[in-house]
Parts: structure tokens; sequence; C-alpha cells
């Protein structure tokens, strides 16, 4: 409702300060929450875990927006888009530690997957014009899918 009025940027303004309080704290204890000996002794499953999450998940976001109905080229953006774990998983996962239902190793590394994925996000965004221009090749999508407007969107992000 704020948004709507003529105050709106002065209410981003005072607030900004604060999200990025919130948003530093929410790191920090994440940072805390990661055992770092733990996942390097453990990087060959951390790494493959990451990998079969990424792709997991735009293989089965692809298909479902596919299913809706939109182009190959939209779904699989969403899928690649939308790949990673959120950061409500670090909410279930201690709540599921709380209970007992996950416990020591797993734990660790079900942290260290979410952290890793969502740090991976980035990278997934820089491959989108890659994998765009490998769709057109591969005739996944029809050519006169314009590569201008998919860079011209990256520089904005």
């Amino acid at each position: 409702m704020i948004s709507t009025t003529d105050l709106a940027q002065h209410t981003l303004e005072q607030i900004e300060p604060i999200r990025n309080f919130f948003a530093a704290l929410f790191l920090a204890s994440i940072g805390m929450l990661i055992d770092i000996h733990f996942l390097w002794n453990h990087v060959d499953i951390l790494l493959a875990s990451v990998i079969l999450v990424i792709i997991i998940k735009t293989i089965v976001l692809t298909a479902v927006v596919k299913g809706f109905g939109y182009t190959n080229k939209t779904s699989l953006l969403v899928g690649m888009s939308l790949a990673q774990i959120g950061e409500f998983a670090f909410v279930l996962l201690s709540r599921a530690s709380n209970l007992h239902l996950v416990q020591g190793k797993l734990y660790l590394l079900l942290l260290g997957t979410t952290a890793l994925s969502l740090v991976t996000t980035p990278l997934l965004f820089k491959l989108i014009p890659a994998v765009i221009h490998l769709g057109v090749l591969l005739r996944w999508f029809s050519p006169d899918t314009s590569l201008n407007e998919v860079y011209k969107q990256e520089k904005e992000i």
C-alpha cells in the first residue's frame, strides 16, 4: 500500500539500513551453522548433490511450465532461474534437526548443499545466454529468439 503513495521512496530510504542489517545477520547465522571442515572432507558428495539438485529442479520446473503451455525457451528460463534451494530450507532443516528427523552428517550435508546452491545462482544466470544460444543451434527454440534481448536483460540484472 505504501508503494502507491508519494512517500514510497522516502519510506524505502528509511527502511533500507534495517533490511541490510537483517540480511547481514541472516548470512552470518548461516555461516555459523556450516562446518567448513566437514564439508571440505565431503566435497565430492557436496558438489554431486548440488549438481543433482540443480539438474533435477531445472528439468522438473521446465516440464511443469511447459505443461502450462509456455514455449520451450520460457520453460527452460524459468527452470534455470528457480533451480536453487530456497532460503526457507534453512528453517525447515533447523526444525527437522530439532525434531531429530535429520541428524549429524546428513544435516550438515543438506545445509552445505542449500548454501552452495544459493551461491551458484548468479552463475546460472550468467549461463542463460549461452543456453539460449545452444537452444537456437540445436533447434530447441525458434531462430527468431533474439540473443540481444537476453544480453540486455542480463545487464539489467
